[in-house]
This record gives structure tokens, sequence and C-alpha cells, in this order.
């Protein structure tokens, strides 16, 4: 799988751009000792053209877990990202593993790293609404 992750970096260049921002061990101190309340957290990020993974730590019930958000773009230009999917795979933050799950989402949609294969939708965004 690492040279899966050296050909999709060789062809996106500054397209591919993996992040960690929490270790295995931090993420598994987390997750013993739960906090009651915590916001979704990202442990681990894998940006590829189009495509986005990210590894989050979320609150189910009282337990901690990690999974995957998987989100798009409707233009390649743009700065907004789209929720997708969030597979039930078992979460890791292996930038080899995370590529693996990404691949498969791409091949089963007939999504594509370097296309946007969404129709932009023009819209009016709804003014904010004063309280009281």
């Amino acid at each position: 799988m690492m040279n899966r992750v050296k050909e999709v970096k060789k062809a996106l260049g500054a397209e591919y751009v993996y992040q960690r921002f929490m270790t295995e061990r931090e993420v598994s101190r987390l997750r013993r000792q739960a906090p009651q309340h915590m916001d979704d957290t990202i442990a681990a990020s894998l940006t590829v053209g189009c495509m986005k993974i990210n590894a989050v730590l979320f609150l189910s019930d009282v337990t901690l877990r990690l999974g995957y958000d998987v989100y798009v773009k409707d233009s390649p230009g743009s700065s907004e990202w789209i929720c997708f999917d969030c597979p039930s795979d078992r979460a890791s933050l292996k930038e080899s593993d995370m590529l693996a799950v990404l691949d498969r989402i791409v091949a089963e949609n007939d999504l594509s790293y370097t296309e946007c294969c969404f129709e932009r939708l023009e819209g009016i965004m709804p003014p904010d609404k004063k309280i009281g």
C-alpha cells in the first residue's frame, strides 16, 4: 500500500496533503478516559485533490469512537467541502489505511481525485434571522 501512497503523491503533488494531529497513544488515552462532553476532533486528515477523508474522534452515547468523514468539492477551486459519506470502516490514523478507504469510496461511487463529479448549484443564502 505504501507504493500506492507514493504513486498518488507523485501524480497529484501539492494536491495531496496528509496531516496528523494526534498520536495513536493520545487517541487511546482519550478513548479510555472519554470525557462526558467533547466536540468532534480531527485526529488525522488526508486531502487528495477534490476528495478528503478525516479520522475523527466523536462521542457516541458515552463511548468515544474513531470514525471517518469523507468530503468532496463541487468545483476544484472551491474552498468549501461537502460531507459525502461516513463509512463504517475501522478507522485508522495511518496514511496508507486512509488512502485505501478513500480509493474504495472513489471507485464505488465513480468519483475522481482530479475532477469534480457534481453539478454546482447556485443559490441564495438565507439572511440571518434576528431573534427578539
